[in-house]
């Protein structure tokens, strides 16, 4: 009997101890707090506007390319980032045990369309402007997608809106202007721009956001090489599977009808795709007008006018009128028209628009010339500017072959006149 009594009291010690064990458990836990969490040295975002309230490596800028050299800049971070209209974020360094929190200087402000820099982000408002040491957390307008930039020499800061799109020879609008990806429902962890039934023709082509090459934080900064000045890119290149920052051309060599996609993941950065879903309709060049334009059109030509377009290069010259059609093949001309020697120049839809009806917007240099037929005049390269080495008056044909998805050839010959 006295053993019964002495194992049940024994048992209830332990019962005892274990809930005392586990409330002290529970209490220190209660008591500890975001700064005994370890955090590796960096530059992170924190605030309850994105999905990082707390210290996360999902939040950590990385460094990113001067745009000037396209080389890293060790003092230029950069973040793709949802943030939220309801709340804030700050910028916070870790150096250690150390973590210094800044936010908004006070000449960090919207940027006025009027003081823009050439290539920046068009029809947005972004902000730029110095960072502080402060707990005040910078805000942003409206939902969205955004651009974190810093550099921590200059102590600047940079947050623009992310609205993508595609340019370039191969889009509809060609380098003239993006073709804006339809913005998705706002998600803190993961956004997918898209666009669908679009005609992508053979040629490169790039994503950039908000109709902007880059953003310019500094243009006094002395680089090696005589460079100044510090940018950061707002375009992807490289490959659709292997996206570049400011990367080369992606060049498409399947033409057809697509759905493209470039999706942002919180922590791993975005991702593309672009998947054909049909083949191209056969291009209707009729009525479209093309023009030489560049240094290498001369001025002597009696109906050259100085580049009216963006462009702004050189003189422009009209072709000798809509093209010829011969079954799927349609044909421009430039009779007797007078080249300046070792000067360059392009065959283009007019003024490098996209044209009201028909046709798309294209440009066409060395790569397209036929060289076998072409006079000797002729710079033998296969890709760049037209240029020919001897001043000169030519005769110049541009080819489409609409059956061919759109192949250009170009033949420059010595005039017959």
């Amino acid at each position: 009997m006295k053993k019964n009594v002495f194992k049940k009291v024994f048992n209830l010690s332990w019962l005892i101890l274990a809930a005392l064990l586990t409330f002290t458990a529970c209490d220190d836990d209660d008591d500890d707090d975001n700064d005994d969490i370890i955090v590796l040295d960096g530059i992170y975002i924190k605030g309850d506007a994105t999905a990082l309230a707390e210290f996360d490596s999902k939040g950590r800028f990385e460094v990113t390319k001067n745009e000037i050299t396209q080389e890293d800049r060790a003092s230029l971070y950069e973040k793709y980032i949802a943030v939220s209209a309801t709340g804030g974020f700050n910028i916070v360094m870790v150096a250690g045990e150390t973590r210094t929190t800044y936010g908004p200087g006070a000449d960090f402000a919207v940027v006025a369309e009027a003081d823009k820099i050439t290539d920046e982000p068009k029809d947005v408002d972004f902000r730029r402007g110095s960072y502080m040491e402060t707990e005040t957390m910078f805000t942003v307008p409206a939902d969205g997608l955004y651009h974190v930039v810093i550099d921590t020499e200059l102590m600047k800061v940079a947050i623009m809106p992310v609205i993508w799109g595609v340019i370039g020879a191969a889009t509809p609008d060609g380098w003239g202007g993006s073709t804006a990806m339809t913005e998705p429902a706002f998600n803190n962890e993961t956004m997918a721009f898209s666009i669908s039934d679009m005609e992508l023709r053979g040629g490169d082509w790039k994503f950039r956001y908000s109709n902007g090459w880059k953003v310019v934080l500094d243009t006094v900064v002395e680089l090696t090489g005589g460079d100044k000045g510090v940018r950061v890119n707002t375009n992807f290149g490289g490959a659709v599977d292997a996206l570049v920052s400011g990367g080369d051309n992606i060049v498409n060599e399947d033409p057809g009808v697509y759905t493209i996609t470039m999706t942002w993941e919180l922590g791993s950065g975005h991702t593309a795709t672009a998947t054909k879903t049909d083949d191209l309709p056969l291009t209707n060049w009729e009525g479209v007008i093309c023009d030489a334009v560049g240094d290498g059109v001369s001025v002597d030509n009696v109906n050259a006018i100085p580049d009216p377009s963006g462009w702004a290069w050189g003189n422009k010259l009209l072709a000798d009128g809509p093209p010829v059609k011969d079954g799927d093949v349609y044909t421009w001309t430039w009779t007797g028209i007078i080249l300046e020697a070792d000067s360059g120049f392009k065959l283009r839809t007019e003024n490098g628009e996209a044209p009201a009806s028909g046709g798309a917007n294209f440009d066409a240099g060395l790569e397209a010339v036929d060289h076998a037929n072409s006079s000797a005049n002729v710079n033998p390269d296969t890709s760049g500017d037209l240029t020919v080495t001897v001043k000169g008056t030519y005769d110049i044909t541009l080819t489409i072959d609409a059956a061919d998805s759109d192949a250009k050839v170009i033949t420059i010959k010595d005039s017959a006149k």
